[in-house]
């Protein structure tokens, strides 16, 4: 499977969309890598790329990048879970972003009209962010697609397996997560 860059125009916050071409070529790749460190983060690298190119397209549709969609996805289920102030800064912090890239997220959102930003009520330098217009809609169509390409993904897998993979997954996670710490 080769990828292919392709810029796309739905707001250049988020990375460049991937489009997948002849199958065999990264099981080719990986075959001949010896080192397994280096198997195992080539193919999650290669999974995030081909997972974010299938959802870049469907939300292409919506004037969405995944970007976009995931902030909105947050602040959606936040609002919904207690009605509290979502700063900027607690999204930069979730998203492991910077300033400035969650501004221009952000910023997009509004010109869509999705989010508005206001003073908080705490701290007027930090903006406020609520939802604006009712995504309802956005928001299920974004759940069944999630459900489909999930039981595509993890198609043969048994429950076990999958236990394993999330339990072994956020052990990664985790290990990534520390700051510097050698063994």
């Amino acid at each position: 499977m080769a990828l292919k860059r392709r810029d796309t125009d739905a707001g250049g916050d988020d990375f460049a969309c991937i489009e997948l071409e002849q199958p065999d070529f990264i099981r080719e790749k990986l075959d001949a890598v010896d080192d397994v460190h280096m198997r195992i983060g080539i193919t999650l690298g290669t999974i995030d790329k081909v997972m974010k190119a299938k959802f870049d397209r469907e939300l292409e549709r919506a004037g969405l990048t995944v970007s976009q969609m995931q902030v909105l996805m947050y602040i959606l289920k936040e609002q919904k879970k207690q009605d509290r102030e979502i700063t900027a800064r607690e999204l930069e912090q979730r998203f492991r972003v910077s300033n400035p890239t969650m501004s221009g997220v952000l910023r997009r959102l509004e010109k869509k009209g999705f989010i508005e930003r206001k003073p908080g009520s705490q701290d007027k330098r930090n903006k406020q962010i609520r939802i604006r217009e009712n995504i309802d809609a956005l928001h299920q169509m974004i759940h069944d697609r999630i459900n489909v390409e999930g039981k595509r993904m993890f198609r043969g897998f048994t429950k076990e397996e999958l236990a394993e993979l999330a339990r072994l997954s956020a052990k990664l996670l985790h290990n990534l997560e520390q700051d510097g710490e050698e063994e």
